[in-house]
């Protein structure tokens, strides 16, 4: 039986809030009964499935233009160009993840279990028929919990990203009994939550662990109108309904655990002197932000000197880094707090 541990990042909550009743009318079904955990192998390698919360180079980086001699940044390209990855000031330090440095993946207490610095190299940065035997990353940005229907964007799923890691282990990439000792981290987002932690557990997965959906009322894409001063309760209230549903519906499945990234980014953003909010100064207006409403985080204009942003002088004083994705130091104060419920939950305290 393979064993393997899955943790969903489902972070993609505009595609969740707008399709509520599709994801809860879902029925959770109980799985055959996990074995004992003393007969579980130890686990060395690790796995990323994720949307911007765990990618880590798998959006692809724009080809050099022909004329220019240069790569052109665009928003959906932008993780590849500074001010992304400036977390040593250097501009030539950009790795495809969305943040100023180091993304949920790299900072989850499981990498640090394993004796990982960061997450396991990039899917689409490896070389065809290998991989690094720490694991691998699926994760890419944007990844969503299903197919929008009104989205025209081709977007990653969970079940593609999932896929993806079937069909190297049936040519043979990646051995069965690799897998046997790995642990997978799903930062990202699928066709919807309880089908697929069926289909992980039917492939023999030990454990599974679900992000639920942060205070998605106190990103900055939804603060900018009001200045940055509060949180959107009706965006919050509404991930508060997603949050209880999602428990709901995971509560009759075996060996799986909810990440309260909700709770987390609350006792941050909107707490009231909270020892974890006294850390930053900014708890809500991004470290870099856009001059234009409809612009993003790095934007050029006409030239490289044009800038169309603003970019803070001390990042890790800002919990977020753009209007969506928390800064290295936001990432590294909210899995602290997270830390011990999921030792627990895999019997290492």
């Amino acid at each position: 039986m393979v064993h393997a541990l899955f943790i969903l990042s489902l972070y993609s909550w505009i595609d969740v809030l707008l399709n509520l009743d599709t994801i809860y009318g879902e029925t959770a079904a109980r799985v055959e009964s996990r074995p004992n955990p003393d007969d579980r192998p130890k686990l060395r390698h690790l796995f990323v499935f994720s949307d911007s919360f765990g990618d880590n180079g798998n959006t692809r980086k724009p080809p050099v233009d022909p004329v220019l001699g240069t790569a052109v940044e665009s928003e959906d390209s932008r993780q590849w160009f500074f001010p992304y990855g400036s977390f040593t000031d250097r501009r030539d330090n950009p790795t495809g993840r969305f943040s100023n440095y180091m993304v949920q993946s790299d900072l989850s207490s499981v990498p640090n279990i394993m004796g990982l610095h960061v997450a396991p190299p990039a899917y689409m940065l490896t070389e065809r028929n290998t991989w690094d035997k720490s694991g691998m990353t699926f994760a890419i940005g944007g990844a969503t919990v299903y197919h929008a229907p009104n989205n025209k964007k081709r977007v990653s799923t969970l079940r593609y990203q999932v896929d993806r890691f079937e069909s190297l282990i049936a040519d043979g990439t990646i051995s069965r009994e690799h897998v046997e000792h790995s642990l997978a981290l799903i930062a990202f987002s699928g066709n919807d939550y309880v089908t697929n932690v069926q289909r992980l557990q039917e492939m023999g997965v030990a454990k599974v662990l679900v992000n639920n959906v942060p205070p998605v009322g106190c990103a900055p894409s939804q603060t900018t109108p009001n200045g940055f001063t509060r949180c959107d309760r009706g965006g919050n209230n509404y991930a508060s309904v997603h949050n209880r549903n999602l428990k709901k519906l995971l509560k009759e499945m075996e060996d799986v655990h909810i990440i309260d990234l909700n709770s987390a980014f609350t006792n941050i953003v909107d707490g009231d002197n909270t020892e974890v909010s006294s850390f930053f100064e900014e708890r809500l207006a991004p470290c870099c932000q856009s001059i234009n409403p409809n612009g993003y985080c790095g934007q050029l204009g006409q030239s490289d000197t044009d800038y169309r942003y603003t970019l803070c002088e001390k990042a890790d004083k800002y919990f977020y880094w753009d209007d969506m994705n928390p800064t290295q130091a936001g990432w590294e104060t909210v899995m602290e707090q997270l830390e011990d419920p999921i030792k627990e939950f895999l019997g290492l305290n």
